[in-house]
């Protein structure tokens, strides 16, 4: 063996780590990382549209479901801003209604102090007037009716000695006396127009009932 083929050692008989063995050791994993590399961009080409639309998917999913919690919350935003809405508006019409309560009172006992009626006193008042002047309308109307509703005047046409007479109904004396029975209708008839209501009762020679003849104010215009 020469000296060339003897491995150097150290004094404990180790190997010694020769430097110039290092741009091998160096080159040898930078290969192995581009290759691994390499190896990693292919597997990405074969699976990168699996692996697009699962993500895709997983995107809309997360879409909806923020969506969903969006809408939630905008409706229950929208919820509360309604109900503190008519919590607000309801007390603001119980305090005007107290308000205008304290004013009406305050109001209607300043004008009973002063001697002034307040509305409800003029309304009342009011009513009782228009019920009042309704009495006096048909009372009215009945003392009118009673001064216009006179007693119908009977006439009649009745034989006489030497013809036949008009007489009235509760009168002694005939009005008239005629030589026939038709002078003494005509003239009996005359007399009942002027004196309306009236009534002409024309009776037979037997002084039984032959026709009768009743007027009223419409008969004479």
């Amino acid at each position: 063996m020469t000296a060339q083929d003897t491995e150097p050692q150290s004094a404990n008989g180790e190997t010694d780590f020769d430097l110039k063995d290092l741009p091998d050791e160096v080159t040898g994993r930078a290969r192995e990382i581009w290759l691994a590399g390499l190896g990693a961009l292919s597997q990405l080409e074969e699976e990168g549209d699996k692996v697009f639309q699962t993500l895709v998917e997983r995107g809309k999913d997360y879409e909806d479901k923020r969506s969903q919690q969006l809408q939630d919350a905008t409706e229950t935003l929208r919820e509360q801003q309604e109900s503190f809405t008519d919590d607000v508006s309801e007390r603001l019409d119980d305090a005007t209604q107290s308000v205008e309560k304290v004013v009406s009172d305050t109001l209607s006992e300043t004008l009973g102090r002063i001697g002034i009626p307040t509305r409800d006193e003029v309304r009342g008042l009011s009513d009782r007037v228009g019920e009042l002047s309704k009495k006096l309308d048909a009372l009215s109307q009945m003392i009118d009716a009673q001064e216009t509703a006179v007693e119908a005047r009977v006439l009649h046409v009745v034989p006489g000695d030497d013809g036949w007479t008009v007489t009235i109904e509760g009168e002694d004396d005939p009005t008239g006396a005629y030589d026939t029975k038709k002078e003494a209708v005509a003239a009996g008839r005359e007399a009942a127009k002027e004196h309306v209501p009236s009534q002409l009762i024309v009776h037979k020679q037997d002084r039984s009932v032959q026709e009768t003849f009743s007027y009223d104010a419409d008969d004479v215009q």
